[in-house]
């Protein structure tokens, strides 16, 4: 081979690397934005802790045999992966990242060295685990992406919880509200929420003016958007859950007991809840096509999650996880991921 010949090889062989070095700085640092239609998880999910949430025949979730830590799943619970240590709540995820509240704080076992220092906050990581950014440091909650921002809760000592909205690139922090508000939607560029301090409307703040109004009055909790209607807790009828008609009009009781939560499955066929009366608590199902209901176990649960094919739910103590079929057989077995921390050691 001539020396010419060489020459060029080398040359061509620096500039690959360069490029390449170039491109992996480039991406690197860059943010990969959304549609504006993009929704990070579904209200009745994030209502009840955010622990578990579907995207691209994934299942990201809380894994409570590992402490919390942050997995991903196939759709179908096989084959699992370990994204962060972290104990993760209010997780979201877009078409390249995953967004979580760092809540190490209330892990059972906070004596892992690095964990003692990274207690609490807001987080984006990339899908295979890397890439960690922080919003912030301070202790979160009801964590919702919509678009290309995220809307949550953040605590200061000074002032307590206030919403907040992040451009998920970490820019753009604005306060929204001086109140501990649950975000529901994005709809029309307004942001839908329940009040808390002062009322328990379904409220909207306009993204435009920053400026908010009720869109529907009343006592509600946990009102979810569903096909035609707006299901809802009502904190003036005994805790019932009812449904409203989009405008808040024709509203009925559909679980005529005192419940504690509640989810409606991807299909909305049916609502699964917690009756919580001190008697006989139990969690259940109604099917809304039928309105027939079927008791699922007796007892107090919590935290009850739902993704396209399973339901989650929890003992009221975390003792255990189970699973069952969305809209199948009522048939519960117990959630057993592995713990890959683990296995490792």
């Amino acid at each position: 081979m001539s020396k010419k010949i060489l020459r060029i090889l080398i040359v061509m062989f620096g500039l690959t690397v360069i490029v390449i070095v170039a491109l992996w700085i480039y991406s690197s640092g860059r943010t990969y934005f959304n549609e504006d239609t993009m929704v990070g998880n579904t209200s009745g999910n994030l209502y009840n802790g955010g622990l578990f949430c579907e995207k691209d025949n994934k299942i990201y979730f809380s894994n409570d045999v590992a402490n919390g830590s942050l997995y991903a799943m196939n759709k179908d619970c096989t084959v699992f992966e370990e994204l962060s240590l972290d104990k993760s709540v209010y997780i979201n995820v877009d078409d390249n990242y995953v967004y979580y509240v760092r809540a190490n704080d209330t892990r059972e076992n906070i004596g892992d060295g690095f964990l003692m220092f990274y207690n609490t906050g807001v987080l984006r990581i990339t899908k295979n685990g890397n890439d960690f950014k922080s919003f912030t440091g301070s202790p979160g909650a009801n964590l919702n992406l919509f678009g290309n921002f995220i809307y949550f809760q953040r605590y200061d000592v000074d002032l307590g919880w206030y919403l907040y909205r992040y451009k998920i690139d970490d820019s753009m922090e604005r306060l929204l509200l001086k109140d501990t508000v649950v975000p529901i939607m994005l709809k029309d560029n307004s942001l839908y929420y329940t009040g808390s301090a002062k009322d328990h409307n379904i409220n909207a703040i306009d993204l435009d003016s920053f400026t908010s109004h009720p869109i529907i009055k009343g006592n509600f909790q946990y009102p979810i958007y569903m096909g035609d209607y707006i299901y809802y807790i009502d904190l003036d009828d005994k805790y019932r859950i009812c449904r409203m008609d989009l405008d808040g009009s024709n509203r009925t009781v559909i679980v005529d007991k005192r419940c504690f939560t509640y989810n409606i499955t991807n299909s909305g066929k049916y609502l699964y809840y917690q009756v919580d009366n001190a008697k006989t608590n139990h969690i259940a199902r109604i099917n809304l096509e039928t309105m027939k209901e079927e008791k699922i176990l007796d007892g107090n649960y919590k935290q009850i999650h739902v993704t396209e094919n399973y339901v989650f739910f929890k003992d009221f103590d975390s003792t255990n996880t189970y699973i069952m079929s969305a809209d199948g057989v009522n048939d519960v077995s117990t959630f057993n991921p592995p713990d890959l921390s683990a296995t490792a050691k």
